[in-house]
């Protein structure tokens, strides 16, 4: 067991314990194929498969399924172990895990349609817009572009953000539950990294969506739920936080190659060198030391809102505004503190670390792309924050 990740893995039950331990021991395959990711613009299809193998596609299947009911804690482990390997195939991990999370908001009956033949049946989703629900007899017809859309290649469901049409009343927000094979694909994901997540753009050509496989909440506030959240499984509150995982893991890889190249002896090249091995220079030690001390920040920020997330399911209470957007700040904070370690690591591991053959230019330049995500922007949460901390202001 990765002892970095015990402020997440303590105290949690065998079977999820058993779990982590399957997604570390992944880690060299996907290492290898994470390159082929890149160059792919999606996931290879062993690496979906090897998932599947170690029962990580079903973390947020309920157990009446064969599923695994993984909280929050255990979910953020597995995908920083999984980081390791390959940070894209964290993201679209995590990405199926909190969509899973979210499908729980829908009926009984639709989610007997998704599991009862198949417990690994991954579900990504997309708020990337929102088109417009037409009501006909028995459901809705949608047509419309959703971007972003990570793990849609090997997604079985999508969850795509919709608004009813404009009509005498307000028009309402909510979310279709769709099979990937009534959709097609847009290959709009062109970035400097995370390309392997495959975020193309969900395209729906006025697709029958049945009326029970589309939620407002608006109107679920107004009823009492036809079901409830089995006790281990997370609410879709705070969940968020579930995506500082992938980047968790890319700062654990990153100093694990930076480290093996200097204790292989990578030689100190500088005008004022006076070690022959960057190791036994005092400057690169400081580096490393501090660069460990961050990752270890960020994985204690993480585990935090992971922590508040899964007490806030095991005592059946909602988290607090305040639990919530600390819970952001948890996570944009603990992204920069990778980012600070990153920076560290390749100051000392030289500029051969940017060869297009080494791993650690891949893994900067997912990194680099990854935690300019919302989930990551402090300069927007922390005003909300603030407002939360200080009464006076949130009376404004």
């Amino acid at each position: 067991m990765n002892d970095r990740l015990e402020a997440l893995t303590a105290g949690l039950p065998a079977e999820e314990l058993a779990l982590v331990s399957a997604a570390a021991s992944l880690v060299p395959a996907l290492s290898a194929n994470a390159e082929a990711a890149d160059a792919m613009g999606r996931l290879p299809d062993d690496d979906v498969a090897a998932l599947r193998k170690a029962g990580l596609l079903r973390l947020a299947t309920p157990r009446k399924y064969g599923g695994h009911e993984a909280g929050a804690c255990a979910a953020t482990a597995i995908a920083a172990e999984v980081g390791r390997g390959c940070p894209s195939a964290s993201w679209v991990l995590t990405v199926y895990y909190t969509a899973s999370i979210a499908l729980w908001l829908f009926p009984d009956q639709v989610r007997d349609r998704v599991w009862d033949e198949d417990p690994d049946a991954t579900v990504c989703g997309s708020s990337a817009g929102a088109a417009p629900a037409r009501a006909i007899d028995g459901g809705y017809l949608l047509s419309g572009r959703w971007g972003w859309a990570s793990g849609i290649h090997h997604a079985s469901w999508a969850i795509l953000s919709v608004v009813t049409e404009a009509g005498g009343t307000a028009r309402e927000s909510g979310f279709a539950l769709v099979p990937t094979s009534e959709l097609s694909v847009d290959y709009t994901w062109n970035m400097a990294g995370m390309r392997g997540t495959g975020s193309d753009t969900i395209i729906a050509d006025d697709v029958f969506v049945p009326e029970e496989h589309v939620i407002f909440p608006s109107r679920m506030a107004r009823q009492v739920p036809g079901a409830s959240t089995p006790p281990s499984v997370p609410k879709p509150q705070g969940l968020m936080g579930a995506l500082a995982a992938p980047v968790l893991g890319m700062g654990m890889g990153l100093y694990d190659h930076v480290v093996a190249k200097l204790s292989a002896g990578r030689p100190l090249v500088s005008a004022a060198s006076s070690h022959a091995r960057a190791i036994d220079a005092p400057g690169v030690q400081a580096n490393i030391a501090d660069a460990a001390m961050l990752i270890d920040s960020a994985i204690l920020q993480a585990a935090r809102t992971a922590h508040a997330v899964d007490r806030a399911t095991r005592t059946g209470t909602q988290m607090s505004p305040l639990a919530i957007a600390r819970s952001r700040m948890d996570c944009g904070f603990a992204a920069r503190q990778i980012r600070l370690a990153a920076d560290k690591l390749l100051d000392v591991g030289g500029a051969g670390r940017f060869a297009d053959s080494d791993p650690a230019q891949r893994i900067w330049r997912d990194l680099g792309t990854a935690t300019r995500h919302p989930a990551f922007v402090t300069e927007i949460d922390r005003e909300q924050y603030a407002r939360l901390l200080l009464p006076a202001l949130s009376a404004q």
